[in-house]
């Protein structure tokens, strides 16, 4: 790799600084050896004109350069020696030895095609960021040779039409052929950007220039990389592979939180969709439209709790016109929902969207063979050796479905054994705490079964991994209300005659139904907020403590900061899946026992919106 220009093993501090010193000596400005301040940088750079800027970074690949941190390699050796690390042995030689050579391929590969690369360490060198971009020109031709579509402006009615260059026209004809269409698509600006003159690669948005570097990146068409991602990632060859955040734009969503991912106006959720694609706007929609629709249940649920509390009442006289009201809410709270989700996919331009090749999981095992569709090698696993993990996964979901109603019902037996010493509270918050701690535990568990189950693509992946966890959350988050609801007066477990408090069960059901919710609003959003955060502070201080103690002997020495491109590495992955498993258990709770209780539509809205707040921060 050291004989290719476009790669500089320095560090990144070094690199900047070496990028400040050049373009101040283009500007006609001294250089110094601590680079340019801040001020003289952003003149410089607001000088330059759209074709010197070189262009954004929009997708970041990590290769591993070193197996450990205290391993001496590489071209600076003197520094290193100086670092006071160990030499490596030699199979860590042949394996660094590797890593370079099928590094050096892919930097190749994707500098043949065009790309714009940024290469630096990360601060322990133990790893080097690639940040991969492409100039406009390059996206327009690959656009245009993947017939991508774009969005029209508003006089085209906002459609998509696939993108076309302009055609200056032959002259022999006198320029009459001359087909000039560029004006018509859409430009996307940021609130700073409304009043600037959009630039030419305006035309993209955030999620189009991924979409587009990365078919550059994968694809084996012409100006193309053809690189093999899942193959590499697989073969541990490369760490991570993902597209940078752009900040400014993440602050403009901050600001209107509320807005774009609670209740989701038109232009705000068009704002996600531009930046984070049409799935996660989906999602955020869909939440929208549940906290727009839970108002009018939340306020008359309140109403009619006062209204039960003024009458004192056995008879519930509030409970069948609860039961009316709600059941019209549900059907409605579907249909329009289909018609929301019909309008915005025909106006995001992916209603007719079929089905596309999906790129092979880095997870997925198999024999190697050539793809009769791409004609690549690729990985093969067949379905005959699968449905005997399917079957096993099924028996094990079954199993875990049995062991959970066997738990439940010990709970119940314990608690009506203990109902003379006040245990009756204590026993429903067990309950609770129990219901999340087997819902944490099955969807690790269900994660293990469908890893094993070896599947090739990501929405097979998920869609037998939703499965899995929606059968076995539904029956642990309601098989204590249906027990209480429909079963328990008067019934038998395991010879112990089961009794609802006070003889009527709706009050049995309320309260546990309340339980649940306050447990599901505070435990769950708490460790749902927190355990990202610990988790990402974990792998920072870990880090941080092998480079102050082992890398550098002088106790004065101060550690950098990590880069952008190497916190972001160091977060979890977001999985809209998860989320919406839990939305659909809040709508269930919400929908099924609401007459129990009717003040939990107002603890679902609370719910939700502080969903969609800890949801947009991940």
């Amino acid at each position: 790799a050291a004989a290719m220009p476009f790669v500089r093993h320095q560090m990144g501090t070094e690199f900047i600084q070496q990028q400040h010193a050049s373009l101040a000596g283009e500007r006609g400005q001294p250089g110094t050896d601590n680079g340019m301040d801040l001020e003289a940088e952003n003149q410089a750079r607001d000088q330059q004109t759209p074709s010197q800027q070189p262009p954004r970074s929009d997708l970041v690949l990590v290769f591993p350069y070193k197996t450990r941190a205290l391993v001496k390699w590489g071209e600076a050796e003197m520094d290193e020696d100086a670092r006071g690390l160990q030499p490596p042995t030699e199979t860590e030689k042949h394996k660094m030895g590797t890593w370079k050579s099928k590094r050096s391929t892919v930097l190749h590969a994707l500098s043949d095609s065009g790309l714009v690369l940024m290469l630096y360490y990360s601060r322990d060198r133990d790893e080097i960021f690639v940040r991969v971009g492409a100039d406009v020109n390059h996206l327009r031709q690959v656009a245009e040779m993947k017939r991508y579509k774009l969005e029209l402006k508003a006089q085209y009615l906002s459609a998509f039409a696939e993108y076309k260059n302009d055609y200056a026209g032959r002259r022999e004809l006198n320029y009459s052929d001359r087909c000039v269409v560029s004006h018509i698509y859409k430009t996307h600006l940021t609130s700073a950007e409304d009043k600037a003159y959009p630039q030419p690669g305006a035309i993209f948005r955030s999620g189009d220039r991924i979409r587009l570097i990365d078919h550059i990146i994968r694809a084996s068409d012409h100006n193309c990389a053809g690189v093999d991602v899942g193959q590499l990632m697989h073969d541990g060859d490369l760490l991570h592979y993902f597209p940078m955040h752009e900040h400014n734009k993440l602050r403009e969503l901050d600001a209107d939180w509320f807005k774009c991912f609670a209740w989701g106006s038109p232009q705000h959720i068009d704002k996600v969709r531009d930046y984070y694609g049409e799935r996660i706007a989906l999602y955020f929609l869909f939440m929208s439209h549940l906290n727009k629709w839970l108002i009018v249940p939340a306020l008359v649920g309140i109403v009619l709790t006062c209204v039960e509390g003024l009458v004192h009442s056995p008879d519930n006289p509030t409970a069948i016109v609860l039961c009316v009201g709600m059941g019209f809410w549900a059907i409605f709270f579907v249909h329009f929902w289909r018609r929301l989700a019909a309008t915005y996919s025909l106006k995001w331009g992916t209603l007719g969207m079929g089905k596309q090749l999906e790129p092979t999981r880095p997870e997925f095992q198999g024999v190697s063979r050539i793809n009769p569709v791409t004609g690549r090698v690729d990985r093969y696993y067949p379905w005959s050796e699968r449905i005997w993990r399917v079957l096993f996964s099924g028996s094990v979901l079954s199993v875990a479905i049995i062991c959970l109603i066997f738990a439940i019902m010990v709970l119940f037996v314990l608690r009506r054994i203990f109902h003379e010493r006040s245990g009756r509270l204590m026993f429903q918050v067990l309950n609770a705490l129990a219901v999340e701690l087997f819902n944490a535990v099955f969807t690790n568990v269900a994660k293990w079964l469908t890893d094993r189950e070896n599947h090739r693509a990501y929405s097979e992946y998920q869609n037998h991994l939703l499965a899995k966890t929606v059968i076995f959350k539904f029956v642990n988050c309601y098989i204590s209300l249906y027990y209480i609801a429909f079963f328990k007066d008067n019934s038998y477990l395991f010879n112990v005659k089961m009794e609802c408090v006070g003889g009527d069960c709706m009050n049995d059901l309320g309260s546990q139904l309340a339980i649940f919710m306050i447990t599901r609003l505070t435990l769950q959003n708490f460790l749902e907020l927190g355990l990202p955060y610990f988790s990402k502070f974990l792998k920072n201080y870990r880090e941080g403590a092998t480079f102050n103690t082992s890398l550098f002997t002088n106790p004065l020495t101060i550690m950098p900061d990590l880069s952008s491109a190497e916190k972001q590495s160091k977060k979890e992955d977001y999985d809209v899946y998860e989320d919406m498993d839990e939305v659909l258990i809040l709508y269930g709770y919400t929908t099924l026992f609401v007459v129990a209780c009717p003040w939990v539509p107002a603890v679902s809205l609370i719910s939700s919106v502080l969903e969609c707040f800890l949801d947009q921060k991940k």
